[in-house]
């Protein structure tokens, strides 16, 4: 711990600087210039807040690929979609990978914690987060920088190869004394932070000075009775260790919550094992489990490393802010000197001393003069002459532009945030640099996305554990376009062997407009086509803009009246052997598509016996109703290429009034098909009357 003290005092040090830098807090000062004179450009402020905008301004759209699904009934791949988007959501993970991105750009890495927060009073250092968590569930925390501690050993790439993390918390006092998983409670004291102590990252650190913020911070953590705590991941040994400060043995000495282990099924007092009210799920004895090989989390930590860059020696990068401090350095004193060269270039005169003393008030008639204002003075020609300093001279316009030039170089956030290359490129320079910045982006994005899978992998598997699957976490389970099912999810959900991974770009701006547009062209082509479900594509176009209920917005009654319609048409058919005709305004897709099933009708199905009935050589014995058959096939296959030929007709003339769509009953499509339909029962039940009258 001694060791991590020195090392990390120096790494926070530097941190710090470059977090002081974007807060505008210049302590370097500019040769021949006064602190007023310095004009603090927000170099810092710019690509942070772009850089983070840009790779990750929404949540993730997550897929996953199930290994043993055996493929029957819903997939679980859209069960485990539903249940990660609905976990992102309920643990508010977006704002700490924010926050974790930013850390990442000034301190090299940004951490993330996956934990469990459980159901009730029960609390988990350091306690104060606890309300703002969802119960019952897994939860998600950044945490700072300078509270997160790896074995020095760790390779730069490959964190599952530490053989400890420590983890820094402020505790409020009064919690650790209250919990009873906590030993030698009296012996715990509040940490003191001294005057000269600043809290730099979550951490004392002495400093010459502070700021009124620092010193509030520092004031509160003394009145609030915090005690500085340092937890112990032991990768190694599989323990959790918590150590306080002024104590000299640990505080706890646990097994690793997070270490996976086995837990046997729970027997009664015969010896029968037992199940829950289901009847098939077994009651786990989970106060004596057994340690098993492996871990909840990946790499065996609960920690979430969030970096951009490499290193070929330390798992701490040179932050990418780091690299850009002395452009933005350059900057700042060019704008300083060129604001500092123009005020200096003031307006100035020189007046002679005689033409003064013989107009004592021209000096400060000069000075307050309006324009287009006369003086009169003895002498215009020498009386007074302008004094003139110079311009900023070029050469400082162009060190600025240079310095601005090397750090969109280094960041590419300019043309992150534009989509491509600044109109001053040529064409060839514009193109490498739309795809420098195409590959600048994609690499961030992929440290995101990673960043967020294993979030959800920890969480998940967390889950997946008896001792923390949450009894509350409710998704829906019902296949798309079906009503809604909702149940919790259980232990079994979570256990399935698969594979997660974030959609492209699907975390960058506007990705959701995008989207939604791509729907509508494919929607807009779609519907033309017979070979789409109307209904679907409607529910396809509602899922698009996210409706999480479509089925509420779905109007049923128009189908139902094209469905009877159908009805009557074939018994027209069958009765006249006639085709009842195509209206403008029908629903011709449901027309279609019922039509398609005439077939199955009874009245078809006894013709169709009738028809290949034989005798003893071979012979029809009812030719008339093969002929019937034949006619009727012929019939409604006409029929069914009317409906198409009158939607073409219609969409073609999409907008454009019809004829058959002016009188007062026609004035909707529902309206429409209500009528054709209500025609063709008129004719159907004239015909019928006709028939038995004749007879």
């Amino acid at each position: 711990m001694e060791i991590l003290d020195d090392l990390y005092k120096l790494r926070m040090k530097q941190w710090q600087t470059l977090v002081d830098l974007h807060n505008l807090e210049f302590d370097e000062k500019i040769r021949d210039l006064d602190a007023s004179e310095m004009i603090r450009v927000p170099v810092f402020y710019t690509v942070a807040r772009q850089l983070i905008a840009a790779i990750a301004f929404n949540y993730p759209k997550l897929f996953f690929t199930v290994e043993d699904d055996e493929g029957e009934g819903f997939p679980i791949s859209d069960i485990l979609e539903r249940a990660s988007s609905a976990f992102l959501r309920a643990a508010n993970v977006k704002p700490h990978v924010h926050q974790a991105i930013f850390d990442a750009l000034f301190c090299g890495v940004g951490w993330l914690r996956v934990d469990y927060n459980p159901p009730g009073d029960d609390l988990i250092p350091p306690y104060v987060a606890n309300d703002s968590m969802a119960e019952d569930l897994a939860c998600v925390s950044r945490v700072p920088p300078g509270f997160v501690n790896i074995d020095p050993q760790c390779p730069p790439h490959m964190l599952g190869h530490a053989r400890y993390i420590r983890e820094r918390l402020w505790v409020p006092l009064k919690q650790l004394k209250d919990d009873a998983n906590i030993s030698h409670r009296r012996e715990i004291k509040a940490t003191s932070v001294n005057e000269k102590d600043d809290l730099v990252f979550g951490e004392p650190q002495r400093v010459a000075s502070e700021t009124d913020e620092q010193k509030a911070v520092r004031e509160s953590v003394d009145n609030g009775d915090f005690v500085l705590v340092d937890r112990i991941h032991d990768r190694m040994n599989r323990r959790q260790i918590m150590f306080a400060e002024g104590v000299e043995d640990p505080i706890q000495d646990i097994e690793h919550p997070f270490a996976k282990m086995h837990f046997n099924q729970r027997v009664d007092l015969l010896g029968a094992p037992m199940f829950a009210e289901d009847g098939e799920t077994p009651v786990l004895d989970l106060e004596n489990g057994q340690p098993a090989a492996g871990w909840l989390v990946e790499s065996g930590f609960p920690f979430i490393p969030l970096k951009f860059d490499l290193s070929n020696h330390s798992f701490y990068p040179v932050p990418q802010l780091e690299l850009i401090k002395d452009l933005q350095g350059a900057i700042v004193e060019s704008m300083s000197r060129q604001s500092a060269m123009l005020k200096r270039s003031a307006r100035q005169a020189l007046v002679r001393e005689s033409e003064a003393q013989a107009n004592p008030e021209l000096v400060d008639r000069l000075r307050k003069g309006n324009d287009g204002e006369f003086h009169v003075v003895q002498d215009p020609d020498s009386a007074m002459r302008e004094i003139g300093w110079g311009s900023v001279p070029g050469e400082q316009y162009a060190l600025q532009d240079r310095a601005q030039q090397l750090v969109d170089m280094v960041t590419q956030v300019n043309d992150l945030s534009q989509g491509g290359a600044g109109n001053s490129r040529t064409a060839t320079e514009a193109g490498l640099m739309a795809a420098a910045s195409s590959i600048n982006r994609e690499w961030m994005e992929s440290s995101v996305a990673n960043a967020y899978e294993t979030v959800v992998r920890n969480a998940f598997q967390i889950m997946g554990d008896a001792r923390y699957t949450p009894e509350d976490f409710v998704v829906n389970v019902a296949p798309d376009g079906a009503k809604r099912l909702t149940r919790a999810l259980q232990t079994a959900d979570f256990l399935w062997n698969y594979r997660v991974h974030v959609q492209a770009g699907s975390t960058r701006p506007l990705f959701e407009q995008l989207q939604r547009s791509q729907a509508i062209d494919f929607y807009d082509r779609a519907r033309n086509s017979p070979n789409f479900d109307p209904m679907e594509l409607d529910k396809f176009l509602a899922s698009a803009y996210e409706i999480a209920d479509p089925e509420k917005l779905l109007v049923d009654d128009m189908n139902e009246e094209a469905d009877r319609a159908v009805q009557l048409e074939h018994d027209y058919m069958f009765t006249r052997m006639q085709d009842p005709g195509v209206f403008e305004g029908q629903d011709h897709q449901a027309h279609m598509q019922g039509h398609q099933t005439y077939q199955e009708l009874p009245q078809y199905q006894q013709l169709l016996v009738s028809a290949q009935a034989r005798d003893l050589n071979g012979n029809y014995l009812n030719p008339q109703a093969v002929q019937q058959v034949q006619f009727i096939d012929q019939l409604v296959q006409g029929h069914i290429q009317a409906h198409e030929q009158t939607l073409q007709q219609e969409q073609e003339n999409i907008g454009a009034p019809s004829a058959a769509a002016s009188g007062p009953a026609q004035t909707t499509l529902q309206g429409q098909v209500q009528s054709n339909a209500q025609r063709i029962s008129n004719q159907v039940a004239a015909d019928t009357a006709e028939t038995i009258d004749a007879a």
